[in-house]
């Protein structure tokens, strides 16, 4: 399912699945099989890459059109030729549907208040300098059923749909609403976050702010009803959820098929607000949703019309096309973050020279560094930054050692290099009489779960740690709880799951840290994107642990996935 990628972080080849796909060709039309064979080697090493397409040359154009039944226009051929992009017909069929299903929920009309009342909130709750981009992303999700709202760490996202969703909440009949974010930890930190921003907002009324704060966030599988081993949907077309809206964070994590069955499972009416980083990562499967949403053109003349409505006084629209809204001021990454300007020449791409990069280190100490070393002595150093951690071990205090658990955490690019340090650790432990080479779990021991499991209520992307809380008889895993404080689970009963010391840079998506210990990789090249990802999960301290050079290899290595998405929904307009 993840194939070998720096993105996707697997080690996987995929080259016997072709040669699979090849033999069966061969079998049912040995005519043109032999001449198909290349492509379908290039598809699935596009799909290992996340693409759903290839493209062709005009001569191949001419070669492929003569290779029927295996390539033809539509999904009852294997292979789809759609001009000169080529499509497994599985992927062709997706994003088209997909497509389908963004413009079918793009059509409802959007009922609201009068004007006055929400020009005066409007006014009043944006009245703050540097909320000028938010003012403009939140009158566009009023005025339009299917919005994304793009931004990166900081700039308000969070706040911006808090204030949407208290002009929506009318006390008659307050509206259905789901939380929703790809991993249980991000659906935490999205419940956390709007209650954090709906608390600074002291004009709500008390039954709008109780039902907006009783919101709690929940991954896409679980609100879908999604179990294994079938990993069919409880909820779908034919039962669709009853909700009036859904707000989908870190949504550049969705793939094409969850996005697919999550938006099939809403009904005609349902409003959908997708919030995330366009710059950041895009799924481990296929798909670039936040892309394709992402380059639209300039609003239309009728939405125009519409936003000054609302707004009569203001001319400046520039953040927001048809639907979708950019937020460009971070209000956590000022122009004297070291980490926010680092964070934005790597987005860019204008870090050119190791000395682009040394220069930022220079002039940032405190926010920037740099170290050189292997996997065994990132794990020493961690080692010792975790004295205090232990003590919270030690004394079964579990809530100083989640917050322990948000303060380091050393990213990589590759998998094989999370496995390395995260073994180099446990040895470390040993040494120290914290753990006996046959032990499973050990006390003190971060985990990441890796699959779901609803019956324990624990999902792909939760982090916990094993110990021993006060007061209890042995070692449990204990996983946060917004209720509770926490919760724990009998190690006995933990689904597929990893140390967690280090991770990918994929899997630390839809969290933060105080600081991020970057283990470049050493014989590949890293992504722009994935650079990105690692430094703006730290909010106060990035530590890049390898040559300067690679990261300004990282900030030129730009290469967007290839997917249809886009064209598809321009095709439907």
């Amino acid at each position: 399912m993840s194939p070998q990628d720096i993105h996707t972080e697997t080690e996987l080849d995929l080259s016997p699945a072709a040669q699979a796909v090849c033999e069966l060709f061969a079998r049912i039309v040995p005519d043109v099989a032999d001449s198909v064979a290349p492509f379908v080697q290039r598809l699935f090493a596009a799909s290992a890459n996340g693409d759903t397409f290839v493209y062709v040359s005009h001569s191949d154009v001419a070669l492929l059109q003569q290779a029927t039944p295996l390539v033809g226009n539509d999904d009852r051929s294997p292979l789809v030729l759609d001009g000169k992009r080529l499509f497994l017909a599985k992927s062709w069929h997706l994003e088209r549907e997909l497509a389908a299903q963004i413009q079918r929920l793009s059509q409802q009309e959007c009922r609201l208040p009068a004007p006055d009342i929400i020009t005066l909130k409007l006014q009043t709750w944006f009245a703050d300098a540097g909320s000028h981009d938010q003012q403009a992303a939140c009158t566009l999700a009023l005025i339009k059923p299917f919005v994304l709202i793009s931004g990166g760490p900081g700039t308000g996202k969070t706040t911006t749909v808090a204030k949407l969703l208290a002009l929506l909440c009318d006390e008659a009949a307050l509206p259905r609403i789901a939380l929703v974010a790809p991993t249980g930890k991000a659906a935490a930190r999205l419940s956390q976050a709007l209650r954090g921003a709906l608390s600074r907002m002291t004009d709500l009324s008390p039954a709008i702010a109780a039902h907006l704060n009783a919101l709690d966030g929940q991954t896409a599988h679980r609100l879908l009803g999604i179990k294994p081993p079938t990993l069919n949907a409880e909820y779908d077309s034919n039962n669709p959820l009853v909700l009036d809206m859904v707000l989908i964070d870190e949504a550049s994590m969705l793939d094409n098929y969850l996005f697919y069955q999550l938006l099939c499972a809403l009904s005609d009416t349902c409003r959908v607000v997708l919030l995330g980083d366009a710059d950041q990562l895009p799924s481990v499967g296929a798909g670039a949703i936040l892309t394709a949403l992402s380059t639209q053109s300039q609003v239309q003349a009728a939405t125009l019309a519409q936003l000054q409505r609302y707004l009569p006084a203001r001319s400046d629209w520039r953040t927001v096309a048809e639907q979708f809204a950019r937020l460009t001021l971070s209000h956590r990454f000022d122009g004297q973050s070291g980490i926010g300007q680092f964070a934005a020449a790597v987005r860019t791409g204008s870090l050119h020279h190791r000395d682009d990069v040394a220069q930022l280190f220079t002039q940032f100490p405190q926010a920037l560094s740099q170290q050189h070393g292997s996997a065994k002595q990132l794990a020493e150093q961690m080692w010792q930054q975790h004295h205090d951690y232990w003590q919270a071990i030690d004394a079964g205090d579990v809530q100083a050692a989640f917050a322990w658990q948000n303060r380091l955490i050393a990213l990589t690019a590759l998998r094989f290099d999370a496995q390395q340090i995260n073994q180099a650790y446990r040895q470390i432990a040993q040494q120290h009489q914290r753990v006996s080479s046959s032990d499973t779990w050990f006390a003190g021991q971060m985990l990441l779960i890796t699959r779901n499991a609803p019956a324990q209520k624990l999902y792909n992307g939760d982090v916990g740690i094993v110990m021993q809380p006060a007061q209890s008889k042995g070692l449990v895993a204990c996983f946060p709880d917004e209720n509770v404080g926490y919760r724990t689970v009998p190690l006995s009963r933990l689904p597929e799951h990893e140390s967690a010391f280090a991770m990918t840079v994929h899997k630390s998506q839809g969290s933060e840290y105080d600081s991020v210990w970057y283990f470049a990789p050493s014989y590949s090249t890293a992504s722009r994107a994935l650079l990105y990802t690692a430094v703006t999960r730290a909010k106060q301290q990035f530590v890049y642990w390898g040559d300067l050079d690679s990261a300004v290899q990282a900030s030129q290595h730009h290469v967007p996935r290839q997917t249809g998405l886009a064209n598809f929904l321009q095709a439907d307009r």
